[in-house]
């Protein structure tokens, strides 16, 4: 497609420096951009490769040319208008929909639902976007999903057919173009970003309204047509956004990247330099709830999100999925991280760390991204408090004392993590020397004691939940308790990761809500009652410790299973109050819990967790503060620095 030496795309230790520091400079930028087109233009070549075997794999419609056709096309735009070929490759469902017909045409994908004939019928897609935009003449035959044609980078035409898949006639003229199917025909507008009966454009949202002696600021697309959109679902038909939900999104979009030109200007201009393309998701975002966003490694420049409900928690979002992508990007041209010696049996074995905003065990690339992506959105709330007065601040200190905190455990983590290569260490090392900065910033005592026991109550049931001791020294330690003598010592923990125990974070939410809509969380306490497990978790946000100790002792009893009732019930206790046991049992619960179910399956009932703890504390070992230490996925390995 093109006659140009490809060029050689590599990272320097400056700019490796800078992007993991999140101060990329706008070459840094171009750079991981440019590695993204780079690949984009490997992996269609690839399928064109492939194309010509893979047709006689397929039934092969009348009128569907062989995929060099398209190529050809593609080729004859891009000598006439480099810059549509251009805008049409940044398309990044591009990307998405050309790494999944590779895996397909390779064996190892997932199953597809589209026909192969479609999926390779993209290609003629692919080269009629680039001839409406270079204004090539062309007549092409692609296909239809529900009666409507990709066109991408610009927007879906149809329906044109009423079948699931057809094939439909795109014809591109000096001063027109039309695509026409069995049914019917949609004429293109010029600019196709314009309205016509049957068309349905990819909007451009603006990141700032004109004003006088300017002009709008484009922002990136907002996608809800696109039917490679989707990271799990393809294709997709598509979606409807009503006029109001979309002023709703322009407006919390645009107020999102004016705040973030104002206190966070380097992040501005990666989210302008990385993103593209936003796909919007059918999620309720409530206020002091959590935003649904996802980035994909198909898909570079696209970020799928719900609603954010105001513009700085928007800002917050961006940010974390803008971070993601340049990961990404990164990681495609530098190894950050080893790969795994899968070994003889073919089944290497991955490490585990507690990842502290993640409810399930992460392997290190997971930790590794956590890190990076959180690390931007504590430095947006580190700027944001201190522009800010009021309840917003109360909520954006608390939003960073909670990542500083999770952050400064994470990296930790990956400070003795062994499968980093050289410049996997010195990415967490820069991470590492700004999260240690953090350590001696000051925070409001309220929205620090609530970010310290959301970060204490996260660990104790991370490890409640995915760690335990052997069931025979469970046993033994039950038989001591029972008959009344001194505690052995506690063995070693292992990893049964245990995903169908996970809950619903619903303290988090309710600690924000306190803090940026403190008279909404009092109406929200008075209608939820009686519940013992809403009443303790909202006596304990709101500080009012005697009704949450009830509400925790009602829910213990409800249910002497689930760790949280007894883990809430201990962190809400006075400090003066907690002692050995207290503290051993937010160290390692995991213990707790399996003498617990020991007792009671050897018919002594459930012990008084605190009251268990605190003689287990009397073994002689010395209890120590939960670190996220690497474990392994097959629970063979014990926790370091615990006996």
């Amino acid at each position: 497609m093109t006659t140009r030496t490809l060029d050689v795309h590599r990272v320097s230790r400056e700019s490796l420096r800078a992007i993991a520091a999140g101060n990329p400079s706008e070459v840094d930028l171009r750079l991981l951009s440019s590695a993204q087109r780079s690949q984009l233009l490997l992996v269609l070549r690839a399928l064109l490769d492939h194309a010509g075997t893979a047709s006689h794999r397929t039934r092969q419609h009348d009128g569907v040319p062989p995929a060099e056709r398209a190529w050809r096309l593609l080729c004859t735009a891009q000598r006439h208008a480099p810059e549509a070929v251009e805008t049409v490759l940044a398309d990044p469902s591009v990307m998405a929909w050309a790494l999944r017909l590779l895996r397909r045409l390779s064996g190892s994908g997932a199953p597809a639902s589209a026909p192969l004939w479609a999926d390779l019928g993209q290609f003629h897609a692919l080269a009629a976007a680039a001839a409406l935009r270079a204004g090539v003449p062309a007549v092409l035959r692609v296909p239809a999903h529900r009666g409507m044609v990709w066109i991408p980078g610009a927007g879906v035409a149809g329906p044109v057919a009423r079948r699931r898949w057809s094939e439909a006639e795109v014809r591109v003229g000096d001063a027109d173009a039309v695509v026409r199917g069995e049914l019917t025909e949609v004429r293109l507008p010029r600019p196709l970003a314009g309205s016509a009966p049957g068309w349905r454009p990819l909007r451009e949202l603006l990141r700032a309204a004109p004003g006088p002696g300017k002009e709008a600021a484009a922002g990136p697309w907002l996608d809800t047509v696109t039917p490679y959109r989707d990271f799990t679902q393809s294709p997709k038909s598509p979606g409807r956004l009503a006029e109001r939900r979309l002023r709703m999104w322009q407006d919390r979009l645009a107020g999102a990247y004016v705040l973030l030109e104002r206190e966070c200007p380097a992040d501005a201009a990666a989210l302008t330099a990385t993103v593209r393309a936003l796909v919007p998701r059918s999620f309720q975002t409530l206020r002091g709830g959590q935003v649904a966003s996802a980035s994909s490694l198909d898909a570079y420049g696209a970020i799928t999100l719900s609603l954010p409900y105001d513009e700085v928690q928007t800002a917050a979002v961006l940010v974390h999925e803008m971070r993601h992508q340049q990961l990404n990007a990164l990681l495609s041209l530098v190894a950050l991280v080893r790969v795994a010696d899968d070994g003889p049996a073919g089944a290497g074995e991955r490490r585990l760390y507690y990842a502290p905003w993640r409810s399930d065990p992460r392997p290190v690339h997971g930790l590794l991204h956590g890190v990076f992506a959180f690390a931007g959105v504590a430095r947006f709330w580190r700027v944001h408090r201190r522009q800010v007065t009021g309840t917003e601040a109360q909520r954006a200190s608390f939003e960073f004392a909670v990542l500083r905190e999770q952050l400064r455990e994470a990296v930790d983590a990956l400070a003795t993590a062994e499968d980093l290569t050289e410049a996997g260490r010195l990415f967490v090392d820069e991470n590492a020397a700004l999260v240690r900065q953090w350590q001696d910033d000051d925070v409001p005592d309220g929205p620090d004691a609530l970010a310290r026991h959301y970060c204490a109550l996260r660990r104790a049931l991370w490890r409640a939940r995915h760690l335990e001791i052997p069931e025979s020294a469970a046993e033994r330690i039950a038989t001591a308790w029972t008959a009344g003598r001194a505690a052995p010592p506690r063995p070693p923990s292992v990893l049964r990761s245990r995903l169908e125990s996970i809950r619903l974070d619903t303290f988090g939410p309710l600690a924000r809500l306190r803090l940026s809509a403190p008279e909404h969380f009092v109406r929200r306490r008075k209608a939820y009652g009686r519940d013992p497990t809403r009443r303790a978790e909202y006596a304990a946000v709101a500080g009012d410790t005697e009704l949450a100790a009830a509400g925790y002792a009602e829910w213990a009893a409800q249910d002497p299973l689930e760790p949280e009732a007894w883990i809430g019930a201990v962190l809400i206790l006075p400090e003066r109050t907690t002692g050995p046991g207290a503290a051993l049992l937010l160290d390692r619960p995991e213990v707790v819990a399996g003498v617990r179910q020991a007792v009671a399956a050897a018919g002594g009932g459930y012990p008084d967790p605190l009251q268990l703890a605190a003689w287990l504390g009397t073994s002689g070992d010395q209890p120590v503060r939960t670190a996220p230490h690497a474990l392994s996925a097959r629970g063979m390995e014990s926790v370091p620095g615990q006996v």
